[in-house]
């Protein structure tokens, strides 16, 4: 199999000469990391993690949806962006918890809405990236 292609990084409008296989070169994937910011300025905290996530997995299992990729609560999102949900598969590898819609900047300070269990689903890391990815290039994160 040839390797992949080759291609300039998105970086500065377009303008880096870094060749990439996939993303951006590593100078613009930290800028872009860094302008993120990190994981508890999002929102995303010691209690998300300790504390939500468990209890999120504990109401999507008592309203009968096991914990794969693409699940949510009954009237929660509908987890579009999860293809092995589209595959039919049922992944319950390295998943992630998604808010859908994405978090507003003034929201993430909010715990209500960082927690809100109605917003969130799951996602495997792949399908997750990508959405993100997707979210970044549009400019909603």
């Amino acid at each position: 199999m040839p390797d992949a292609l080759l291609k300039a990084c998105p970086g500065e409008g377009g303008t880096c000469r870094e060749l990439v296989a996939s993303g951006r070169c590593q100078k613009h994937a930290r800028q872009v990391e860094q302008h993120r910011g990190t994981a508890t300025s999002r929102g995303y905290d010691s209690h998300w993690s300790k504390v939500f996530r468990p209890r999120f997995l504990r109401l999507l299992i008592a309203a009968g949806r096991a914990p794969v990729c693409g699940a949510a609560l009954p009237g929660g999102p509908a987890m579009t962006s999860s293809t092995c949900k589209a595959q039919g598969l049922l992944n319950t590898r390295r998943l992630h918890l998604d808010h859908d819609p994405p978090l507003r900047p003034e929201e993430r300070s909010d715990r209500r809405a960082v927690e809100d269990p109605m917003r969130c689903g799951l996602l495997c890391a792949v399908d997750h990236a990508r959405k993100t990815q997707r979210e970044q290039q549009a400019g909603l994160r």
